[in-house]
């Protein structure tokens, strides 16, 4: 029974961040557990649960007698989050190096084509959100891969925080166009041919192309 409550409110909680994450609730608006319950058709302990997580990681503020406040994410943040991802994401790289097996490259390659190919599509169904989760998937599974779960973690949450500045940012999704290609594939073959300098060098300018595109975004 335990179990299956723990469960239901994690179903809610990821609910809730995608919903966030999409900009379906936008920064500064507030959230209240009986609107939730309704949506999601569950009681208040698991909603009431999940909004306390959120809070905890500073994507809700609890505002008492109103409801659950989205938190704004200020230019500072985007510039700190940015900054980590360097930092995070290029020792993620050499600590997974010597531990890649062919199938770990070979998973990377597919998510890099894949992404590749949903960018230069032209297919409106093709989402700005569509396009960055498939961004996070590349870079979150290559960090994965250093075998240090606890930066794996940390990029994550950086990550998730740099998709809600973008989205808050936004006034529509069409206001920023992410490059048609971007340096997954040289990484990707950097990998294949053991070359790990030439693969710290795809990253880097992969992170800081998105960087200014970002720059670009908020100024």
């Amino acid at each position: 029974m335990a179990t299956k409550k723990e469960t239901l409110k994690s179903q809610v909680y990821r609910k809730i961040l995608t919903m966030i994450l999409q900009n379906d609730f936008e920064a500064d608006s507030l959230i209240v557990e009986s609107q939730l319950t309704k949506m999601f058709n569950v009681s208040r302990a698991p909603v009431r649960e999940a909004l306390i997580e959120l809070c905890q990681e500073n994507i809700l503020k609890n505002i008492p007698r109103a409801g659950y406040q989205v938190v704004r994410i200020s230019e500072k943040d985007m510039r700190d989050a940015l900054y980590m991802r360097l930092i995070i994401e290029l020792e993620g790289l050499k600590l997974a190096f010597p531990r890649l097996t062919k199938e770990n490259i070979r998973e990377l390659k597919e998510v890099a084509i894949e992404s590749d190919k949903v960018r230069a599509s032209q297919d409106a169904g093709e989402t700005l959100d569509r396009k960055m989760q498939l961004n996070d998937k590349f870079h979150l599974r290559l960090n994965e891969l250093s075998g240090n779960l606890l930066m794996a973690r940390m990029l994550k949450e950086t990550m998730q925080l740099v998709r809600r500045g973008v989205t808050q940012t936004m006034i529509r999704e069409y206001s920023m166009e992410l490059p048609v290609s971007t340096f997954h594939s040289g990484l990707v073959k950097a990998l294949e041919k053991g070359d790990l300098d030439s693969a710290v060098e795809n990253l880097r300018n992969d992170i800081l192309s998105f960087e200014q595109d970002i720059k670009n975004l908020i100024t």
